[in-house]
């Protein structure tokens, strides 16, 4: 229940910073709210679609669901914390910092 009410205002996050990104573009926000914005990208690239002539897709078990769930809303609340945190300090971290970092990790 925590995970889907996480995702459920990721989503809705995502939809107020729209429409500021439109209007004043994407480098005016901060950098938590970069990081809610590509959390929001991957719920809805990764976890939210689907394709049907996939085996593994069309019928997704409910433990793999809510393991997924769990991976995204902890990789978000991480991102969230350590930009936070970086704040407070003088090395200042990004979310493209982080982006880039895990995807080399990822790679390897």
């Amino acid at each position: 229940m925590r995970y889907k009410i996480a995702v459920k205002n990721i989503l809705q996050e995502e939809n107020d910073l729209i429409e500021i990104v439109q209007l004043v573009g994407k480098d005016s926000l901060g950098e938590d709210q970069k990081a809610t914005l590509e959390v929001a990208k991957l719920i809805k690239d990764e976890f939210l679609q689907q394709n049907a002539f996939s085996d593994y897709d069309y019928n997704c078990p409910l433990p793999k669901t809510i393991g997924m769930m769990k991976c995204i809303i902890t990789y978000y609340e991480s991102c969230k914390k350590v930009l936070l945190e970086s704040q407070k300090s003088e090395k200042k971290i990004s979310m493209a910092l982080i982006e880039e970092t895990f995807a080399v990790t990822i790679i390897k």
